[in-house]
């Protein structure tokens, strides 16, 4: 026979009701720890499992949230993820990841299951031209939370990184080290996240006096090859440029490897900064300068704005929260000694 909460009660000699409170983790109760103790010792002992579909049903909450991520390969996007699950089981709530691929429809169909099965809340890191479907949630009133990309012609409750200002500074910093060619690999450009750090790419260029052309913004995608092969492109050119801004990880690793199989070395014949978020830039052969994102930061900051929304009685304003981005300086980038001669 399946054991009751009434069964749990009885054995640790409380009332249901502190049985309920202390296996819902309340904060703000004040018991003794020996007779929390005694409540998780008979729990154990009868093997109770909580029904948490009475729960959902007597408290009108499903207590899952649905977490939409474009790559959870992405060690940006992992890490964000990992945090919010973490946080999400320390407060009870159950979270379903989804990777769409950047895939406009997978993500409707996504967003379709996880309203259907009732989630309390939803955190999107949205495809470029999802504004209907970010448009459909705010319309059934589900708290919502976008991560990394936001519609300017939509007022979303929001956590994003200050993109152009670090792209700005990156350029600037190699400016101050005497580079006049600067390339930008931006990844897709269609993207809010790429368009803010090219608004701060162009920025700096006009500022600081830099080569102005087009041709030195290149790329439209996130992968190895995109970003080896629009290097490559690059460094064949007549008068190459001395520095790269590059826009993610496999974009990093691809041009690297144009640029070493070139038989180029770095800083010496070619600077490079990265916005990458991989733990290992700092233990490469040659440590990687790197714009990096507090992810831990960002996955909390999330959560904690959804929460908020979800356990409001009331609906609240909507917040942007803006985290500033990391900037370290290691060993791919130095000063421009002489001019880069790269025959074809």
């Amino acid at each position: 026979m399946t054991a009751t909460l009434k069964d749990v009660a009885a054995l640790a000699g409380v009332h249901p009701s502190t049985v309920s409170r202390v296996l819902r983790k309340q904060e703000n109760l004040k018991i003794l720890e020996s007779t929390r103790k005694k409540i998780f010792s008979a729990v154990e002992e009868l093997n109770y499992q909580p029904d948490f579909t009475a729960r959902a049903l007597r408290m009108k909450k499903s207590f899952t949230i649905g977490l939409i991520v474009p790559d959870i390969g992405n060690p940006f996007f992992s890490r964000i993820a990992r945090t919010i699950e973490q946080l999400g089981f320390e407060k009870d709530y159950t979270v379903i990841v989804c990777n769409t691929d950047e895939d406009q429809e997978k993500e409707n169909r996504y967003v379709s299951h996880l309203l259907s099965r009732g989630v309390d809340g939803l955190i999107m890191v949205p495809a470029q031209g999802s504004d209907k479907t970010v448009r459909t949630v705010k319309e059934k009133g589900l708290p919502l939370v976008l991560i990394d990309r936001v519609f300017e012609n939509i007022e979303t409750n929001a956590v994003i990184s200050n993109n152009a200002e670090a792209a700005f500074n990156a350029i600037k910093y190699l400016a101050e080290l005497g580079h006049k060619k600067v390339a930008f690999l931006r990844g897709k450009s269609n993207i809010y996240t790429m368009a803010k750090r090219y608004k701060g790419y162009h920025k700096a260029v006009k500022k600081f006096g830099l080569v102005e052309s087009d041709s030195l913004v290149v790329g439209d995608g996130f992968s190895f090859e995109d970003g080896y092969n629009s290097t490559k492109e690059l460094l064949n050119c007549a008068e190459p440029p001395t520095a790269l801004l590059l826009t993610g990880n496999l974009i990093t690793v691809g041009a690297i490897s144009a640029i070493l199989e070139k038989g180029l070395s770095i800083p010496e014949d070619i600077s490079v900064i990265a916005f990458a978020d991989s733990i290992f830039s700092p233990y490469l052969v040659k440590p990687l300068t790197t714009i990096s994102h507090p992810l831990y930061e960002i996955g909390l900051k999330a959560f904690n704005l959804l929460l908020e929304n979800i356990e409001s009685d009331k609906v609240l304003s909507t917040s942007q929260i803006i985290v500033n981005t990391q900037f370290d300086i290691r060993k791919t980038t130095g000063k421009v000694e002489t001019v880069l001669e790269i025959t074809q």
